[in-house]
C-alpha cells in the first residue's frame, strides 16, 4: 500500500479519537455553568383573621360612571328635534334624541367665540366703539355710537348674548373677522368637534351649524374656563357705555333667574341659549344637584322659549332620580 495513504489513514484515526472523546466528556461530565435558573414564584396574598392565615381576596374594580338604578325610560316629554344628557366628568350618555342630528347652533356659537378670545389674550380695558358695521338690530343692550371697555363687552355678549357685542369684540381681538371665523373651525377641529361650522361669531347665520352631541363637548371645554363659567352664572349685569348711565342686562338663562321654576341651587346653573328662526329655540346647560353630581344637557329646535328650559331641567331632574354616581349609597350593589 502507499505510503501516503497510509499516512492519511493514521492521521484519519486520530482525529476520530480525538472526536469520540470530547463528546464523551462533555456528556458525562457537565459544568456548573450549563445548570438551568428559574424564576421565583411569588406567594399567594396572606391576611390574618382572627389570628389565622387565610388567602386575601383581590380588589375588584368598579366603573367610575354613573350607573342605572332601576329600568324604566325617560318619560320626559320633549318638544326638541334633539337632545343630548351626558354626565360632566365621564361623558357618560345617560339619554339621546337625534344627538347626532347638524342643526344651527345659533347663539351658543359665542362659545366656541369665547374660547378664541381668550386664546387671543385681547386688552380687556382697552375701549371700542359700536359702528354701524358692527351693529345688529336685535342687539337691545348698546346703541350704535356708544363705547363700552372690552370687559364690559364681554359680560354683554355671554350675559345677554347680544351680537354686536361679540362683533365689537371681535373687532378689538386685533385680527380681522375672516381670520377671527377660521380660528374658531380651527379650534373645533384641534379640539375634534367635527359637526361643529361656522361662517361668523354670533351665531346669526344659519350656516353655524352642529349636533348636541359635539355641542355637550364644546360646553365643557368652554365651562373649563373661569371666565367664561363664572359669566355664565352671572343672573344680572349692569353694563356701563362710557359718559353714559349703568344699564341693566338680564341673563337669557331663565333657569339660573328661576323665571321657569327648578330646585337647582344658586351657583349650579352655567348654560348658553340660542335662537334664530331656521333653529327655534336651542339651550345648553351644565346643572349640578346638592350631591356633587353634574349632568350637561343639550336641547335643540324646541317648540317654546320656556320649553327649551323646562325640557332641560326635567331632562336634568330625571337623571338625579333614577342614577347612581359613584360615593352614592347603593352604587357599590349596583356596580357588581
Amino acid at each position: 500500500m502507499p505510503k501516503n495513504i497510509i499516512d492519511f489513514i493514521s492521521s484519519f484515526g486520530i482525529m476520530l479519537v480525538g472526536v469520540v472523546f470530547l463528546f464523551v466528556g462533555s456528556v458525562s461530565y457537565p459544568q456548573a455553568s450549563q445548570k438551568i435558573s428559574f424564576l421565583p414564584k411569588s406567594k399567594p396574598r396572606i391576611i390574618m383573621v382572627g389570628g389565622d392565615e387565610q388567602f386575601a381576596a383581590l380588589p375588584i374594580s368598579h366603573p367610575n360612571v354613573p350607573l342605572k338604578k332601576d329600568q324604566q325610560p325617560c318619560d320626559v316629554k320633549l318638544t326638541a328635534v334633539t337632545a343630548i344628557l351626558m354626565d360632566d366628568k365621564t361623558d357618560t350618555v345617560l339619554f339621546e334624541k337625534n344627538a347626532d342630528t347638524v342643526r344651527p347652533l345659533a347663539s351658543i356659537s359665542k362659545l366656541m367665540s369665547a374660547l378664541v378670545l381668550l386664546d387671543l389674550n385681547p386688552d380687556w380695558k382697552k375701549v371700542v366703539e359700536i359702528t354701524p358695521d358692527i351693529y345688529d338690530s336685535n342687539s337691545h343692550f348698546i346703541n350704535t355710537g356708544e363705547k363700552f371697555t372690552m370687559g364690559d363687552l364681554w359680560n354683554i355678549a355671554l350675559v345677554g348674548s347680544s351680537n354686536s357685542a361679540i362683533n365689537a369684540l371681535v373687532n378689538g381681538s386685533g385680527i380681522k373677522m375672516e381670520d377671527f371665523v377660521n380660528k374658531m373651525n380651527e379650534k373645533a377641529h384641534d379640539l375634534r368637534l367635527r359637526s361643529l361650522r361656522f361662517v361668523e361669531p354670533t351665531g346669526i347665520d344659519e350656516r353655524d351649524v352642529g349636533s348636541a352631541r359635539d355641542t355637550a363637548r364644546l360646553l365643557k371645554y368652554a365651562l373649563a374656563s373661569d371666565k367664561i363659567y363664572n359669566t355664565l352664572q352671572t343672573p344680572e349685569y349692569y353694563a356701563q357705555p362710557l359718559d353714559k348711565k349703568q344699564r341693566r342686562i338680564w341673563t337669557t338663562d331663565w333657569l339660573l333667574t328661576k323665571w321657569v321654576p327648578n330646585k337647582f341651587g344658586d351657583l349650579t346653573i352655567a348654560g348658553k341659549t340660542g335662537f334664530i328662526d331656521g333653529s327655534k329655540y336651542n339651550f345648553a346647560v351644565r346643572i349640578e344637584n346638592g350631591g356633587k353630581r353634574a349632568i350637561r344637557t343639550v336641547v335643540f329646535g324646541a317648540d317654546t322659549v320656556e320649553a327649551r328650559f323646562s325640557e332641560a331641567r326635567d331632562l336634568a331632574t330625571w337623571a338625579f332620580e333614577h342614577y347612581s354616581w359613584p360615593g352614592d349609597i347603593g352604587y357599590e350593589k349596583l356596580a357588581q
